[in-house]
C-alpha cells in the first residue's frame, strides 16, 4: 500500500512538473499568424495601463514580410515607419529607417521589436523593444 502511494505521487508529480515546462516554452509563430492590419487596442507601462479608444496607432504586416506603423491623428493615417520584418521563434524583428528625423540614405537601420506572449485570431499581446524603451502591448486584428 505504501509503494502504492509514492507511485501516485511521483506520477502526479511528473505530470505537473512536465506542463510546467511545456507552459513555459516559447511559442512560435508564423508570418499567417501575423499578417493583416493590427490596431493598437492597450498600452501597459510598469502600473500604468492604458486603454487606446481614440486614434489608435496601425501596425500592418504585410504577406511580402513589408511592415507599416502608422500613427492616427483626426481621422487620418500617418505611415511614418515602413520596414522589413523576420521572425525568430516568438519575436517579430523589423528593421527600417526613422523618415521622419532626418535623411533615411544617412542613417543606420534601426530594429523594432515585438516579441508575441500569447496570440489567437483576433488579438496578439506583446512586447515592444523599441530603443531603450519597452512597454507591453494589446493589439486587435481588424483584417487584412
Amino acid at each position: 500500500m505504501n509503494n502504492l502511494k509514492k507511485i501516485f505521487l511521483l506520477t502526479g508529480l511528473f505530470l505537473f512538473l512536465s506542463q510546467l515546462v511545456v507552459s513555459q516554452e516559447p511559442s512560435v509563430i508564423t508570418k499567417n499568424d501575423i499578417v493583416g492590419r493590427w490596431i493598437e487596442f492597450q498600452r501597459i507601462q510598469g502600473d500604468s495601463v492604458q486603454l487606446i479608444t481614440q486614434n489608435p496607432d496601425t501596425y500592418i504586416f504585410r504577406d511580402n514580410m513589408i511592415f507599416h506603423k502608422g500613427s492616427a491623428a483626426e481621422g487620418i493615417i500617418i505611415f511614418n515607419i515602413t520596414g522589413k520584418y523576420t521572425i525568430e521563434g516568438d519575436s517579430i524583428i523589423v528593421s527600417y529607417r526613422d523618415y521622419m528625423r532626418r535623411r533615411a540614405t544617412a542613417q543606420k537601420s534601426k530594429e523594432l521589436i515585438f516579441k508575441v506572449l500569447s496570440k489567437s485570431s483576433n488579438e496578439m499581446e506583446v512586447i515592444v523593444h523599441d530603443y531603450d524603451y519597452e512597454y507591453k502591448m494589446i493589439l486587435k486584428n481588424v483584417g487584412h
